[in-house]
């Protein structure tokens, strides 16, 4: 067996845990001990993913696998590390830090690189799915430095993290689906195969957000 091999099986086999583990933290009731446990769980499972995600990569170097690897990592990264970073405005400590700045610059470079690689005739894989998973990238990334250097600006609310939290791990488990569906559910046209994960969540992101800041302003109408 070779050590691309061995990655693999690992990738694979994270990859379906995780698929099924991530339904959990969005079923259960948000900040309870079953959502962070399951939450937890899920992260671990992906950050294992991607560790052979990124040495898959480097084995064998493919265009799509590199934008899918960076932007799920963001997704995963920035997710997880915005829940310590609540309340800005009021604690020094909950800004972000040289590890936020050189993870999210290191990405943003490479969806760059990615962009270049396209635009050149260099890259393997489905160029369009490439595209749209470096553009993920580049304005997530950019967003996220907008938000570290200047925190506590518009749109700077006290709830915001919530949001960034729920699209960016939302985010995470939709490439883990991508990845899935572009492997095994082939019936599928390209490059919808890919895609229908990416365009369903960012929906789904949308609609909860939406109700969210919905039920927010309510509440003080039905407290009154």
């Amino acid at each position: 067996m070779t050590l691309f091999s061995s990655f693999l099986i690992v990738h694979v086999s994270t990859g379906l845990c995780a698929g099924l583990v991530g339904v959990l933290p969005v079923v259960t009731q948000k900040g309870g001990r079953a959502h962070r446990f399951w939450g937890r769980l899920f992260a671990g499972l992906m950050a294992v993913l991607l560790v052979c995600a990124w040495a898959m990569t480097a084995l064998r170097f493919n265009t799509y696998f590199l934008a899918l690897s960076a932007t799920a990592t963001l997704s995963l990264f920035s997710g997880v590390r915005v829940l310590g970073r609540k309340r800005p405005d009021l604690k020094a400590e909950d800004r972000a830090r040289p590890l936020d700045w050189a993870a999210t610059l290191g990405v943003i470079g490479i969806g760059l690189w990615v962009l270049v690689l396209l635009a050149s005739g260099r890259s393997d894989g489905p160029s369009t799915v490439s595209a749209a998973l470096a553009a993920s990238a580049l304005t997530m990334g950019v967003w996220d430095l907008w938000r570290f250097a200047a925190p506590t600006s518009w749109p700077f609310s006290t709830n915001l993290w919530t949001y960034e939290h729920l699209a960016k791990m939302l985010g995470a488990y939709s490439a883990v689906l991508s990845a899935f569906s572009g492997n095994f559910l082939t019936a599928l046209p390209a490059p919808w195969s890919q895609l229908w994960p990416t365009v369903l969540f960012q929906c789904l992101i949308v609609a909860w957000i939406v109700t969210l800041l919905v039920r927010k302003r309510r509440r003080p109408l039905c407290a009154g």
